[in-house]
């Protein structure tokens, strides 16, 4: 956040340098690999639950990152670039918005996500319309609001869209059409919809104020939870961020 908040060209940069990392990866795979090359069997099936758990764990490491959970320290970096690709996200951006969602938690406006009553699939739109807005203020906050400084924002924007079209295209090309299909696409829909509904159920209005729920109640969330290492621990999590696994809070 302090990177976010001294250098008008925090974001920028990060996209900026994923934008060129991803642009090479694809070349150098273009060199090596032929542009189309399917490879299906029935058993590739199996790729498909090995994808939504894929999902999920590299949406949790992901998230753990973001917090610098991870031991050694300096694999918070590596860990969570490598997840962020998969992710077709941005270790900076996914920083600031969740730290929003930490300070701000359930706030109607400075919360990138609040639930505020919406239902679920309602709440997936908003959420990614308010982060971006979210964030937008806030670099209007630090870095004034000037004709310079929204041409960055626009920049930023569509920069973040041009790196994530780059790590798709990059995650087609290695896998392959086949792969990409049935492993890729449901481990990003497993941390899509996974993240989502982690948010969601887990922030609720109680006579009218946003009240944290820990979810453990039934086999859903006990798998879940085994799989997500206690992601459904939601209250525990924000009452102590620095905990990988949310469920092993005792105090």
């Amino acid at each position: 956040m302090n990177g976010f908040k001294k250098d008008p060209y925090y974001l920028l940069k990060s996209f900026g340098v994923n934008i060129v990392l991803f642009s090479f990866l694809i070349l150098l795979l273009l060199s090596f690999k032929p542009l189309v090359e399917v490879n299906f069997s029935v058993l590739s099936l199996l790729l498909i639950p090995l994808g939504l758990i894929l999902g999920l764990v590299s949406a949790t490491a992901f998230h753990n990152a973001s917090h610098g959970n991870i031991k050694p320290r300096y694999l918070n970096r590596l860990i969570g670039e490598l997840t962020a690709s998969l992710s077709l996200e941005d270790l900076r951006c996914f920083r600031v918005g969740h730290m929003l969602h930490h300070i701000h938690t359930d706030d109607p406006l400075l919360d990138p996500h609040p639930p505020q009553g919406l239902k679920f699939f309602e709440f997936i739109v908003s959420s990614r319309r308010k982060t971006i807005s979210c964030i937008e203020n806030l670099y209007y906050k630090h870095h004034g609001k000037t004709v310079s400084s929204m041409k960055n924002v626009k920049f930023q924007i569509f920069f973040f869209h041009i790196a994530a079209v780059l790590k798709l295209v990059f995650w087609f090309y290695l896998f392959g059409p086949a792969s990409f299909l049935l492993f890729f696409i449901p481990s990003y829909l497993a941390y899509f919809f996974g993240f989502a509904h982690l948010n969601y159920i887990s922030h609720q209005e109680d006579r009218g104020d946003g009240t944290i729920y820990n979810h453990n109640d039934n086999l859903f969330f006990k798998g879940m939870n085994i799989v997500t290492s206690g992601g459904y621990f939601h209250k525990n999590h924000h009452a102590c961020p620095g905990l990988y696994n949310p469920s092993k809070l005792t105090r």
